[in-house]
C-alpha cells in the first residue's frame, strides 16, 4: 500500500494489490500501520456511537464548520473524509444538498449505512462508501464537492501531505476544505496512551504553522485557523482546532 493510502480516525477503504514496481516508495511500516488502523476501527465500530462525549464533540464541531462556511441546504455538496460511522455527517446533513462519507473500514461505513437507512434517510442524500481514494480523476464518478471536512482523523494519516492533496483534487474551485483535529500544545504530545502508538501518527497534534503550511502547499488559500471546542482526550484536556482553506482559480 503506497504512503499516502491512510489509516483513518474514522475511516475509509481497502487498497489494491501492491504494485511491486513502487515498492522502493513505501516501507511495510506505513503498511502495517494502515492495517493496523483499519482493523482497530473494523473491531470497534459497533461501539464508537455508544459514547455520549462522542456525539457532543461531533455537535461542537459541526456547529464550527457550519460557522466557517455558509452551508445551503438547497445546494452544498458535502464529502465528509475518515467520516467513520457518521456523527458529523448526521450533524451537517440537514445544512447539506447530499453528503458523501468515504472511510477505509467497511464496518464503519456498514454502521453509518445502517443509521442513513434506520433514520429513513435515501442514500442520495447521504451514504457512505469504503473506498481508498487516490486522487485520480475518474474515481467516486468524478464527483466534485462544495466542501470536503475531516474531523479528528489527521492524527491517524502517515501523509498529511498526501492526503490533503487528494481531498483537495475533489474539491470544486471556489470550495473548501475543513479539517477539524487536536490543536498542538506543549501538553499534547504524551496524551496518547503506548497502546495507541500504532495507531497514532501525529501524536502531538498539529500546530497553526504546520496547518497553513500544508494547506498552502496544496494550492489552498484564504488559510484560517481557530479553536473550536475544549475536550478531554484520555482524561487529558485538549483544543480542537477548526482549519479552513478554500480552493481558488488561478
Amino acid at each position: 500500500m503506497s504512503s499516502h493510502h491512510h489509516s483513518h480516525s474514522h475511516e475509509h477503504e481497502q487498497g489494491g494489490p501492491h504494485r511491486h514496481h513502487e515498492s522502493h516508495r513505501h516501507s511495510h511500516g506505513h503498511t502495517s500501520f494502515e492495517d493496523a488502523n483499519k482493523q482497530y476501527f473494523n473491531e470497534t465500530a459497533h461501539t464508537y456511537n455508544d459514547r455520549p462525549e462522542a456525539h457532543e464533540r461531533a455537535r461542537r464541531l459541526s456547529a464550527a464548520m457550519r460557522k466557517a462556511y455558509d452551508f445551503d441546504e438547497g445546494t452544498t455538496v458535502v464529502m465528509d473524509y475518515a467520516c467513520g460511522t457518521g456523527l458529523i455527517s448526521k450533524e451537517l446533513a440537514p445544512y447539506a444538498k447530499s453528503i458523501v462519507g468515504i472511510d477505509i473500514s467497511q464496518k464503519m461505513v456498514d454502521q453509518y449505512n445502517q443509521s442513513v437507512s434506520y433514520q429513513g434517510i435515501e442514500p442520495d442524500e447521504m451514504k457512505a462508501i469504503c473506498a481508498e481514494i487516490k486522487g485520480e480523476p475518474d474515481e467516486l464518478g468524478g464527483s466534485k464537492f462544495d466542501v470536503i471536512v475531516c474531523a479528528s482523523s489527521y492524527h491517524h494519516f502517515i501523509s498529511v501531505e498526501d492526503v490533503t492533496r487528494i481531498i483537495v483534487s475533489h474539491l470544486k474551485f471556489g470550495g473548501s476544505l475543513l479539517v477539524a483535529d487536536l490543536m498542538k500544545e506543549e501538553s499534547t504530545v504524551d496524551i496518547f496512551p503506548s497502546e495507541t502508538h500504532h495507531l497514532v501518527a501525529h501524536r502531538g497534534g498539529f500546530s497553526e504553522q504546520e496547518m497553513r503550511t500544508l494547506f498552502e502547499n496544496a494550492g489552498l488559500r484564504n488559510f484560517s485557523f481557530e479553536t473550536a471546542t475544549e475536550a478531554k482526550h484520555f482524561g487529558h484536556p485538549v483544543k480542537l482546532f477548526l482549519a479552513k482553506g478554500d480552493k481558488v482559480d488561478i
